[in-house]
């Protein structure tokens, strides 16, 4: 009921747009998927937990384990550096990744123009 009720109401503001006020189409398209990124950037804020709260995320056995067991598991003196290397590896690579993408697009792109 509340999807037919919101497409009612997003057809009836696209026609208002559209017909009274001669807003282009692109425009129209532009300003929907603006509104439903704001739209759902505001839900996922609103649900996230509450600053300081020992009911986070990060507030569990992971980052225990990594200070208390992470010199017998890995070998490695220091902590962050067996976490980056050891534990989080394939996100390391993967963020290594998409930054030599990103250069290489950016350094393409100079170099046609």
């Amino acid at each position: 009921m509340v999807y037919i009720f919101l497409a009612v109401i997003v057809v009836i503001l696209t026609l208002f747009l559209r017909f009274f006020l001669g807003v282009d189409p692109r425009t129209l398209v532009t300003l929907y998927l603006l509104g439903l990124i704001i739209f759902l950037f505001s839900f996922t804020v609103a649900e996230m937990p509450t600053f300081g709260s020992v009911d986070n995320p990060t507030f569990n056995e992971v980052p225990r384990r990594y200070l208390e067991q992470g010199l017998q598991e890995t070998g490695a003196v220091n902590i962050v550096s067996s976490v980056i290397i050891d534990y989080r590896a394939f996100d390391t690579m993967g963020e290594a990744t998409v930054l030599f993408v990103a250069i290489a697009a950016v350094i393409a792109t100079l170099r046609s123009h």
